[in-house]
């Protein structure tokens, strides 16, 4: 009990690790790599205002290997964001919430998620051979 005879809230520790709470997690965390992208979004649309050069320059540096590696963890989360608030809104109408159901639900969000992300790559690396 805190000094004012209030009760303090449990720590992390006294819970036990579940599925729901790590969907919950990596909901917040692909909204800020979300909110992140839409930064270099936007300096690769400025460089397209710019001009040629500035263009061609912003180009190569997102062209790399490893930026193409972020863009692949940046759609992964576009498609977990979209899927998971998908489920958030069902849950908004009271449905889903039984425990099988939440857990089924986060499953069938992961496998969706892996599934779109897979195929808009392959569609991007072969239609356009990156």
């Amino acid at each position: 009990m805190a000094k004012n005879n209030q009760p303090l809230s449990p720590h992390l520790s006294v819970y036990k690790w579940q599925v729901t709470n790590t969907l919950s997690i990596l909901h917040r965390f692909s909204g800020v790599l979300l909110f992140l992208a839409a930064i270099d979004f936007s300096i690769w649309l400025a460089s397209i205002a710019m001009g040629e050069n500035s263009y061609a320059l912003i180009s190569s540096v997102f062209s790399s290997r490893l930026v193409l590696a972020i863009w692949v963890a940046v759609s992964f989360s576009f498609f977990y964001h979209s899927l998971n608030g998908l489920r958030h809104l069902v849950w908004d109408f009271g449905k889903g919430f039984e425990t099988h159901q939440v857990k089924y639900s986060g499953f069938i969000v992961v496998v969706l998620t892996l599934v779109l992300t897979s195929c808009f790559w392959f569609l991007l690396l072969t239609k356009h051979s990156l």
